[in-house]
């Protein structure tokens, strides 16, 4: 294999792997904001639940919405069985 071939691969892999780091501190960062009821967008304290698919003890799908600037953003979080 050609030697520039394989450093662009390796860009390419890099590039992908830091990419995918920041979406996930990202979304992270959402859902602490969503979690203390402030909208990551316009930082109001006017985010509420719109949706919540699923539930029992597996993974549930939550919306969540902005009252003021529209922000809507989908999260899975665990759920508890409450034993």
């Amino acid at each position: 294999m050609d030697i520039f071939l394989l450093l662009f691969l390796l860009i390419v892999g890099i590039g992908i792997v830091v990419t995918y780091i920041y979406y996930f501190r990202e979304r992270d960062t959402h859902l602490k904001a969503i979690n203390t009821g402030i909208c990551p967008k316009c930082k109001k304290k006017s985010i509420y639940i719109s949706d919540t698919r699923g539930g029992g003890c597996g993974p549930k799908l939550v919306t969540f919405k902005c009252r003021e600037c529209g922000y809507e953003d989908n999260f899975t979080i665990e759920g508890s069985c409450g034993i």
